[in-house]
């Protein structure tokens, strides 16, 4: 049952993240051939796709009618009137697998002339659009993909001169197709008035080979995997501890009817969805920051890590003791509606730093939607999350029949707190390693559960003279104790020295010429922390990095004020870590790995960039 348990974790981390953990197969840029243009004025727009090497898109007109020709749509506009698109000549290639086709290959530049309208008001003027295009290899074909683009350019005033931008870019232009820009070309634009934006492509998941789209209209899908979605979190790493949580919640609750309790789990799952519909207003609507940033920010942090301690102190009956009746305001209790309310808002922030893998594709085609689709997609997540807690509170009976009390009830309670005590300790872990030193906060984790295991010896010494169950808890506290060292070990094992990455240090490296990797991460994302131990530093990887002398930069983003912060939110605008970017020499964009990837995959990046290189 473990290894299948094991197996199925597994499959769930690289469904998520297999795709976005594959490089480019072909990029795309926009430019318009002036950083302003006056109302009237006639321009030229430039969309520019970079196939990779190795593979090739299928041209504007293929030979065969099964597949998916190139081509350029612009947005409606009423600013704008844009004319039929020009796209370049393509070249016959004849494939053993594929017979002839009619393809293009590197760099292929579609021109679509321009004209603003006379009435067109003054102010910056967006022009959208987006390419279909299918990408090919020598064997086989992959699904079609449309890319989106947004090119912003100012509509000058009468007496205001327009620039020139990129001319070289133009010169395939056929300047028959329309009349050439009245306005003189002046220098008195500053670059930094025009900004060119690549939307990625329709987000999109591998599912057993399937590769399932979503469009800019599919709702259906869109909704189903947000619900469903929103199930897997329960079973994610960083939500385990919530688990035992949720069991002595049901505890709790089944003293209660069935009425009763089916009002407190619909209370428990109303704190949840706000919880997500609040981060769906933040994350989507309002872009206040990106989804598991809060955790960057220490005062939440701190208020996070008070709130498990105290729950976890209180599963050993400290507050009875020592403590004031009020600190029971900390603890949410599952047999009030408060307590179940704000059990549910605890759960959901606890989700957000290790299901980033799960979520990337939706939120993804969150942010292409009108906004209240977006936080109507989060709400699903939410409940999709709460169903089966609710669906639990229907059959209180069920947990009517565990004992409520005695010696054993109570040590698997405070086995629990430990648990608590050491999420507590892996959330704090910014503020312990200012204390003891980096990776220190692991030892403290390791700490916690060597006291669980001895812990869980004398309690069953206490309570039990029989020798079998005094093993029992002898051999449940070597498996706690003795995988969690070796666990501690690899994780904190620094096969080479990470250098602390700042934009001075990235431009340096890059002018030696040498291939750059960066790692994106914090200490409180769990799934960098497995990317980091099993793919990063594993013997095969170590040993790549030697080979090409790659210079490691981490980009530690447990600050809110990290340097990297920038840098991850202009090569991904979601904000997605964990994410590895490997720059080099002549490649124009680093090559991307985003959440939980193999060791092959990031070999094979490598190899690309030092091919580039």
């Amino acid at each position: 049952m473990a290894r299948f348990q094991a197996r199925l974790l597994t499959t769930l981390f690289l469904v998520a993240s297999s795709v976005i953990a594959q490089p480019k197969r072909a990029t795309l840029d926009a430019q318009l051939n002036f950083k302003s243009l006056h109302a009237g004025d006639h321009g030229v727009l430039a969309i520019v796709v970079n196939v990779a090497e190795g593979y090739h898109a299928q041209s504007h007109k293929p030979l065969d009618k099964n597949l998916i020709p190139l081509t350029v749509k612009i947005d409606p506009n009423a600013a704008i009137e844009p004319g039929e698109p020009q796209y370049p000549e393509p070249v016959i290639e004849n494939y053993p697998l594929l017979g002839s086709v009619s393809v293009y290959t590197g760099r292929v530049t579609i021109y679509v002339p321009i004209n603003v309208k006379a009435d067109a008001p003054a102010g910056s003027l967006s022009i959208k659009g987006s390419t279909k295009l299918q990408i090919c290899d020598d064997k086989a074909c992959y699904p079609p993909e449309t890319r989106k683009f947004d090119v912003a350019v100012n509509i000058a005033g009468p007496s205001q001169p327009t620039e020139v931008n990129l001319p070289e870019l133009f010169t395939g232009y056929h300047a028959s197709a329309t009349t050439a820009p009245t306005t003189v070309a002046t220098a008195t634009t500053s670059p930094s008035d025009f900004k060119v934006t690549e939307v990625a492509a329709d987000p999109s998941i591998d599912l057993f080979g399937h590769t399932i789209t979503l469009g800019k209209n599919a709702y259906a899908p869109a909704f189903f995997f947000a619900f469903l979605v929103g199930i897997i979190f329960n079973v994610m790493p960083c939500v385990l501890p919530v688990l035992p949580l949720k069991a002595i919640g049901f505890y709790e609750v089944s003293q209660h009817n069935r009425a009763k309790s089916l009002a407190l789990g619909l209370v428990f799952s109303l704190g949840l969805v706000a919880s997500f519909a609040v981060l769906g207003l933040l994350v989507i609507v309002l872009q206040v920051f990106k989804w598991g940033e809060l955790f960057s920010n220490l005062w939440f942090l701190s208020a996070l890590v008070i709130v498990l301690v105290v729950m976890g102190l209180s599963m050993f009956g400290v507050f009875t003791v020592n403590l004031p009746t009020s600190v029971y305001r900390f603890t949410p209790r599952h047999d009030t509606y408060t307590g179940n309310f704000l059990f549910g808002i605890l759960t959901a922030a606890l989700s957000t730093p290790c299901t980033f893998g799960m979520f990337f594709f939706l939120l993804a085609w969150a942010l292409s939607q009108p906004a209240h689709i977006g936080v109507l997609l989060m709400i699903v997540v939410g409940i999709g999350m709460a169903f089966p807690y609710f669906l639990l509170s229907a059959f209180p009976e069920l947990a009517r029949r565990f004992p409520r009390s005695g010696p054993w009830a109570e040590t698997v309670k405070q086995l629990m707190g430990f648990l608590l005590l050491g999420t507590a300790a892996y959330f704090a872990g910014p503020f312990i390693e200012k204390v003891l030193g980096e990776n220190s906060y692991w030892w403290v984790i390791f700490a916690i559960i060597v006291v669980a295991g001895v812990f869980l010896i004398w309690r069953t010494w206490t309570h039990s003279r029989a020798w079998l169950p005094r093993a029992v808890a002898a051999v449940i506290a070597i498996a706690m104790i003795v995988p969690s060292f070796l666990l501690v070990q690899l994780l904190t094992a620094k096969p080479y020295e990470w250098l602390a990455y700042t934009p001075e240090r990235l431009a340096e490296a890059q002018k030696s010429g040498k291939i750059v990797l960066i790692d994106f991460t914090a200490i409180w994302c769990g799934n960098c922390h497995w990317v980091e131990t099993f793919v990063l530093n594993s013997r095969r990887i170590v040993k790549t990095v030697d080979d090409h002398q790659i210079v490691m930069l981490k980009a530690d983003l447990s600050d809110d004020t990290a340097p990297g912060r920038p840098l991850l939110n202009q090569l991904n605008p979601v904000g997605a870590i964990p994410l590895t970017a490997i720059y080099a020499p002549s490649l124009k964009q680093p090559i991307q790995l985003n959440g939980i990837y193999q060791v092959r995959d990031l070999e094979k990046a490598i190899s690309q960039a030092a091919e580039k290189g």
